[in-house]
C-alpha cells in the first residue's frame, strides 16, 4: 500500500486515484448488461452478471458501456435490453426505467468510472439512421434522455452518462457522422466532459463504422479482435491480422488523443475465437504496444459477466496491463516538482505489489495518479 505520508504530500484522495485518463495507455474497458455468461448458464443464476455497481468496486475497470440501446428509429421512443437487471417499462412504452441502475452509474462515477451508453449490439436487433436528418433528431433524443438535457422519459432518472458508444452491426448507416456532430454540438456547451467511442469488428474497414470512423471525432475505438480471422491469435499472419490499418485510421482522426484499444473475450465461451491464454495474450499486446505507442490506450474485455466466472484470469490479466504499460507515462512526468523530492521509482513499486482487487481504488494505475497531480 502506498504510504499515507506520500498520499498527503502529493495532495491526492482516493477518489483521484481512480479517475480515468484517456492519455494512458493502459486502461480497460468493459461491457456491462448483457450477462453473456448466463445466458449460456441458464440453470446457475446465482452466478449470473453481478449488478453494475460490483463492478465498480476496484480499480480493474476504467469505463464500463451499458448494453444495449437495441431498437432505434424515429417511429417511438429507443428501446434497452438490459437482459434480467431491469425490465420495467414506463407506461404505455417499450423504454425500461431502471432506478437501481441509475443509482448504480452514480455510485461508479463516484468511483471515477466512465459510465457510457451503447447502442446497437447483435444483428438480432432492429436499429439504424439512414439519413443525416435522422442522425440529428436521434442524437436530440439520446441526449434528453441518457445525458445532459431533460425528457420525461429517462430511463436511469437524474443520472448523467458519460458518452455514447456505437456498436453497429447492422442496419442503415449513413446517419452516424451526422449523429455524432449533432451531440458534439450539445457537448460544447457542457460543463460536463464526454466521451464518442466505436467498436468495429477487426475486418478493415468495418462494414458498419468504416465510413464513420473516417469522417467522425472520435474518442476511443475497441476494435473486436475476435470473432474474426483477424482475431489476435493470427498476429504473425500478415493476410488475417491488420492493426497497421486502424492505426493509421487513428492518427488521422480529428481527435489528436483519439485512442486504439485492444479488443478481446474475457473468457473461453465470450467469443467464437479470440481467447488466448494470458502468457500468450502478454507476449502479443507488448508487440502492439511497441510498435503503435502513440494510438494505444488499452484493452476492452467482453464482457463484465466473465469477470466473475473467470476472475484469475482477468485480474491477471488487469495487474500485468496496468503495470507493464506504466512506464509511458513514468518518464515522461518524471520532470513533476511533486516528485522531484520522492523516489518515483519506488512509488511504482509499491503500487503495483499489491493486486488490484483488494483495497479499492488506493491501488489504482499510477499513470492516472500522475495525471491527477499534473495540473
Amino acid at each position: 500500500m502506498v504510504n499515507s505520508l506520500l498520499l498527503a504530500a502529493t495532495g491526492l484522495v482516493a477518489g483521484t486515484l481512480a479517475a480515468y485518463n484517456p492519455t494512458c495507455s493502459n486502461n480497460i474497458v468493459t461491457y456491462w448488461g448483457q450477462n453473456s455468461w448466463g445466458g449460456a448458464h441458464l440453470s446457475d443464476p446465482a452466478n449470473w452478471e453481478g449488478s453494475l455497481g460490483s463492478y465498480c468496486q476496484d480499480a480493474t475497470f476504467d469505463i464500463i458501456n451499458i448494453s444495449f440501446v437495441t431498437n432505434f428509429n424515429l417511429t417511438g421512443l429507443p428501446v434497452l435490453n438490459h437482459a434480467f437487471h431491469c425490465e420495467t417499462v414506463f407506461n404505455g412504452t417499450n423504454t425500461l426505467h431502471c432506478p437501481d441502475i441509475g443509482a448504480d452509474i452514480k455510485l461508479c462515477q463516484a468511483n471515477g468510472k466512465k459510465i457510457v451508453l451503447s447502442l446497437g449490439g447483435g444483428n438480432i436487433y432492429t436499429y439504424g439512421l439512414s439519413s443525416a436528418a435522422d442522425g440529428q433528431a436521434f442524437a436530440d433524443t439520446i441526449w434528453n434522455m441518457f445525458l445532459g438535457g431533460s425528457s420525461k422519459y429517462r430511463p436511469y432518472d437524474d443520472a448523467v452518462l458519460d458518452g455514447v458508444d456505437l456498436d453497429i452491426e447492422s442496419g442503415e448507416h449513413t446517419g452516424y457522422p451526422a449523429f455524432i456532430n449533432q451531440l458534439r454540438t450539445h457537448f460544447s456547451a457542457a460543463s460536463k466532459q464526454y466521451l464518442i467511442s466505436a467498436t468495429p469488428q477487426c475486418v478493415y474497414p468495418d462494414a458498419n463504422l468504416g465510413s464513420t470512423l473516417s469522417s467522425s471525432w472520435m474518442d476511443n475505438t475497441y476494435v473486436q479482435f475476435y470473432n474474426n480471422p483477424c482475431n489476435l491469435a493470427n498476429i504473425n499472419n500478415r493476410w488475417n491480422f491488420d492493426y497497421a490499418s486502424w492505426d493509421t485510421l487513428t492518427k488521422t482522426n480529428a481527435n489528436p488523443n483519439a485512442r486504439i484499444y485492444v479488443g478481446l473475450p474475457a473468457g473461453t465461451g465470450a467469443a467464437g475465437n479470440g481467447y488466448l491464454d494470458l502468457p500468450t495474450l502478454q507476449t502479443n499486446l507488448m508487440t502492439l504496444y511497441t510498435n503503435y505507442s502513440a494510438s494505444f490506450g488499452g484493452i476492452m474485455l467482453w464482457d463484465a459477466s466473465w469477470y466473475s466466472n473467470n476472475k484469475a484470469y482477468v485480474l491477471g490479466l488487469a495487474n500485468w496491463h496496468k503495470h507493464e504499460h506504466k512506464h509511458r507515462h513514468k518518464h515522461k512526468h518524471r520532470h513533476h516538482s511533486v516528485y522531484s523530492l520522492l523516489d518515483l521509482d519506488s512509488i511504482y513499486d509499491n503500487f503495483f505489489a499489491n493486486d488490484y482487487s483488494t483495497n479499492s481504488m488506493a491501488h489504482h494505475n499510477i499513470c492516472h495518479v500522475i495525471r491527477a497531480t499534473d495540473v
